[in-house]
């Protein structure tokens, strides 16, 4: 529904993506010449065929997006929001696995710290296990 008024916000939201991610469409930006009635674009197709939206232009400006759904005009963003939205997520799950290697590391350290300090004989009294209290 892109493009339509009672739509406003699937325009706005597909804007920002497409600017934010330097990306044009879902596969390519000849998407935009593809769209078809089920994928609720009527009133895109209708009269915008073959264009694609400001948002997709490299240089923003006025009827930037004009004839150039065809997939290879250089001043607009050719790749595809899914593959860029991929490799965004791909990027960021690196960053989580060593995250979360760092963290096992962590805690690790801490259970091994918790073990040579349970028998350290220099631990005052009130550290101590409980058993080791009774005991003495």
């Amino acid at each position: 529904m892109y493009g339509a008024e009672k739509a406003a916000t699937v325009s706005q939201t597909m804007d920002w993506i497409q600017t934010t991610f330097d990306c044009c469409g879902i596969e390519s930006s000849a998407d935009w010449s593809n769209l078809t009635e089920s994928r609720g674009a009527l009133i895109w197709t209708m009269t915008h065929q073959n264009d694609v939206p400001t948002s997709c232009c490299k240089v923003e400006g006025e009827g930037c997006g004009i004839g150039r759904a065809n997939g290879t005009d250089t001043t607009i963003n050719n790749e595809g929001c899914i593959m860029v939205a991929a490799n965004f997520m791909e990027k960021r799950m690196v960053l989580s696995w060593v995250l979360l290697a760092l963290f096992i590391l962590i805690e690790l350290g801490t259970i091994l710290i918790a073990f040579i300090l349970r028998n350290d004989p220099w631990l005052p009294d009130v550290l101590r296990c409980s058993n080791e209290q009774s005991e003495a």
